[in-house]
């Protein structure tokens, strides 16, 4: 199976097709697999997260980085904030384009760079 970052640019380059609603399925996988780097973002400074929810995980990537790489905080919360919009946006609002979403998507293969692979993956 691909990695989710993997699906999400499958779903917005129509590789892998859905009926309906790609660009939020898009952001929905997006935002899982950000979920999972910060997991692994807090596992390379030797803690497990366990089952803290993402906003703890922010809280801590904001302690954990802030001296070797300050800007991964605020780049972590904007990328998530922006794909809980994107996933739960409501019927008055605007969906998210395309170009957002891809956007956020590749914000996030950023983020993955900081974070070393777990053992066998």
């Amino acid at each position: 199976m691909s990695s989710p970052l993997a699906q999400a640019t499958a779903l917005l380059d129509g590789t892998l097709s859905v009926r309906v609603h790609s660009v939020r399925a898009a952001a929905w996988v997006t935002r899982s697999a950000l979920e999972d780097i910060l997991g692994d973002l807090i596992r390379a400074k030797g803690f497990e997260p366990g089952r803290a929810n993402t906003r703890t995980l922010l809280g801590c990537i904001e302690v954990l980085y802030q001296e070797d790489a300050p800007h991964l905080a605020s780049t972590a919360q904007y990328a998530w904030d922006s794909l809980s919009q994107a996933s739960h946006h409501h019927a008055y609002e605007l969906a998210p384009t395309h170009a957002e979403v891809s956007a956020l998507t590749e914000l996030v293969k950023g983020l993955a760079s900081h974070a070393p692979k777990p053992d066998g993956a």
